[in-house]
């Protein structure tokens, strides 16, 4: 995701910052695709750490500096005064919240706001699609039997349909934390791995959990509003106005899948709505775009769909 256009600070600086918190990142990936790997058992040990978080962190850390760099080599080329990415490292869950680029001029034109969205998901999707493949190939079939417990803490509107009904919010012990699909993640697995018999699933090897996190940070990203990749996607085709009332309805989209389909819709769209918003700066030529640049704005469109997920995490 880009940030906002700030002032342009002196050229010529090492990038210390952005350099810290990608090492960073790379820190609290290993140490959260150890987590994952059969060594977690083991013992703590640099070397086990290194062996067992590998795959996980390699992976992740690939798909999203890949996504970045395409935005950056894309507003480059445009004359465009940009940072070198951002990553933003945590000490829990996948260890990174992704990464961001800042934009410190202008955008000459539409056609450029639409070639430096575009870049970053494009980018990342040719290395997110092949690691989820492979790791679709890593990743083991086990049977898992009958659902043992319900849960009804999916979203506001299951919470509130359980309770109005009497029933508990949980019964059973969850001891399965369930990862949503897309059409592109059930396109993969069923090319890999076929068709699964009643009370089987698939548990992810860490290369497609990392792809598969890859593609979900793609799909928040698309999402067209703002200042979000889809958001200059959506302003490069309909230009100010028509982009910002499209990102309206988009938000109201956003807000009804969080009251209806998940908690983590709801947070994205809170996000979005109050932090990111939903305006887009102009550019300093506001030219329509050619017909081979609209095909390309509707195949991201088309991208945000395939890789939407309606539940990204249950239990």
């Amino acid at each position: 995701m880009d940030d906002v256009i700030e002032p342009p600070r002196p050229r010529g600086r090492f990038p210390a910052a952005n350099v810290a918190l990608f090492l960073a990142t790379v820190a609290t990936t290993l140490w959260a695709g150890f987590g994952l790997s059969p060594l977690a058992g083991g013992a703590r040990t640099f070397a086990n750490v290194l062996r067992g978080g590998l795959p996980f962190a390699a992976s992740l850390v690939a798909i999203l500096f890949t996504h970045e760099m395409g935005h950056y080599l894309l507003a480059r080329r445009y004359g465009v005064k940009t940072t070198l990415p951002y990553f933003i490292p945590v000490p829990f869950g996948a260890g990174t919240l992704g990464a961001v680029i800042r934009m410190r001029s202008a955008i000459p034109s539409r056609r450029a706001i639409l070639d430096i969205g575009a870049a970053g998901p494009l980018a990342g999707l040719a290395v997110a699609i092949p690691l989820l493949l492979v790791g679709m190939g890593l990743s083991e079939v086990r049977e898992i039997g009958a659902a043992s417990a319900v849960s009804a803490l999916d979203s506001p509107w299951t919470v509130l349909w359980a309770l109005l009904q009497g029933r508990p919010l949980v019964e059973g012990a969850p001891t399965l934390q369930l990862l949503g699909d897309s059409l592109l993640t059930t396109a993969a697995r069923w090319l890999v791995v076929g068709r699964l018999e009643p009370g089987y699933d698939v548990v992810l090897h860490p290369v497609a959990l990392a792809a598969w996190l890859g593609l979900l940070v793609t799909a928040l990203n698309l999402v067209p509003l703002g200042q979000l990749d889809g958001g200059h996607v959506l302003y490069a085709l309909f230009g100010r106005r028509g982009a910002l009332l499209a990102g309206q309805a988009v938000s109201a989209g956003l807000l009804l899948a969080g009251v209806f389909l998940s908690w983590n819709w709801l947070l994205w769209w809170f996000l979005t709505r109050f932090v990111v918003g939903l305006g887009h700066p102009p550019a300093l030529l506001e030219e329509p775009l050619g017909r081979g640049r609209k095909a390309v704005a509707w195949v991201s469109f088309a991208l945000f769909l395939a890789t939407f997920v309606p539940v990204p995490v249950s239990f």
